[in-house]
């Protein structure tokens, strides 16, 4: 049985169809930093998820209303764990069945054929499908970074995952999720063409109606932002919407100065002047209004990107809370992959941890951001 919120209300400058989608990978793994949390961080974002006023469903709850536009209760929640690694199945969820907590595995179906030890076994699958709180999604056939690969690449590694997963689970998957986060608009085009309801990247923000439903956010939580303080921030972020983005594809050349740019939502343009952007390895961008309206924001680079993967985080203060509430942000996020030197870099995967192996970026804390650190 889902947690559901003691008094499901909203406000009503708080869209009726919005969902906070958190991706965990490793827990309590040391020798990954960058991918891990701590189990006693995970405790807490679980007692936390318990204690307040949320209301946590599976996956296909969210995305069902994503698409229909149905209402969902403010500060819904739901929880996935991207990788399908053993130190997940064995310190993370255990808990969350034991308080009766739903949430979605993705894997990688090469993984458990090959029987690593840091994943999970088609045994540890099994004895997860016995309960109805657990659903699965999947990622390409190898966990690796597939936007350097060609399209042929990337379509049979996405193949022979549905290939395997209609073998063992007699259906057809519904959801697909991108290796840290990252994907191209030809791998994103592949995806959509393949029959799965949705698809889930790794950039920061909160899912609405109006979303691709092909590149839905979730917060990435890690070691090093995974304090309890951040993740009730995500917890209780609220939809920032957008339009017209630019770059149109996020995986850009390493020798390019991208225009960074989107149009905000006639919502946002009441505390437009209050919107705080960063971008990761960065200073801090020139931001620019522009339009009739003054309603597209524009960042402003002196230099081209250094690093292989970027992330733009914006955010904005929500309504005015009522007294005694927190203050909540509209908070809206991009990771852009710039293409890596050599074309052997790519061929990295989690299978072998070899030379090339590419760590998923870590996440930008938004407090950092102009106007987010304030009480």
């Amino acid at each position: 049985m889902a947690v559901t919120p003691k008094q499901p209300t909203h406000s009503p400058a708080i869209e009726p169809t919005s969902a906070v989608i958190f991706s965990y990978q490793r827990v309590d793994e040391d020798l990954y930093p960058d991918t891990s949390i701590r189990a006693e961080q995970f405790a807490d974002h679980v007692q936390e998820l318990i204690d307040g006023d949320y209301n946590i469903v599976k996956l296909d709850t969210i995305v069902d209303a994503l698409k229909t536009g149905a209402r969902l209760p403010d500060r819904t929640i739901a929880i996935t764990f991207n990788g399908g690694h053993k130190s997940a199945y064995e310190n993370a969820m255990p808990l969350l069945l034991k308080k009766d907590i739903p949430f979605t595995v993705f894997l990688s179906t090469d993984h458990l054929d090959a029987k690593s030890p840091l994943h999970v076994s088609w045994d540890d699958v099994k004895k997860l499908r016995r309960n109805d709180l657990v659903s699965f999604g999947l990622h390409p056939a190898i966990y690796t970074r597939l936007t350097d690969a060609d399209e042929t690449e990337i379509r049979r590694q996405v193949n022979n995952a549905i290939v395997r997963y209609r073998a063992v689970f007699k259906t057809e998957p519904k959801f697909f999720a991108y290796p840290f986060g990252e994907y191209t608009q030809a791998y994103r085009d592949i995806v959509a063409a393949s029959g799965f309801t949705a698809a889930f990247g790794q950039q920061s923000g909160v899912a609405y109606a109006g979303s691709d439903m092909f590149s839905l956010p979730r917060f990435p939580m890690t070691e090093s932002y995974g304090d309890l303080d951040r993740f009730r921030m995500a917890a209780t972020a609220l939809p920032f919407p957008v339009s017209e983005l630019t770059p149109t594809d996020p995986y850009v050349a390493a020798k390019d100065k991208p225009m960074i740019g989107f149009t905000i939502d006639p919502i946002m343009m009441a505390r437009a002047d209050d919107i705080s952007c960063f971008i990761s390895g960065e200073d801090k961008p020139e931001m620019k209004r522009v339009g009739t309206n003054k309603n597209r924001i524009e960042l402003r680079m002196d230099d081209a990107f250094s690093d292989e993967r970027i992330r733009i985080n914006c955010t904005a203060p929500g309504p005015k809370p009522a007294a005694g509430e927190d203050q909540r942000w509209r908070w809206f996020g991009m990771l852009l992959s710039v293409a890596l030197p050599s074309p052997s870099a790519s061929d990295a995967s989690e299978i072998g941890h070899g030379e090339g192996y590419r760590y998923p970026p870590s996440e930008i804390d938004p407090r950092a951001t102009r106007g987010a650190v304030e009480p």
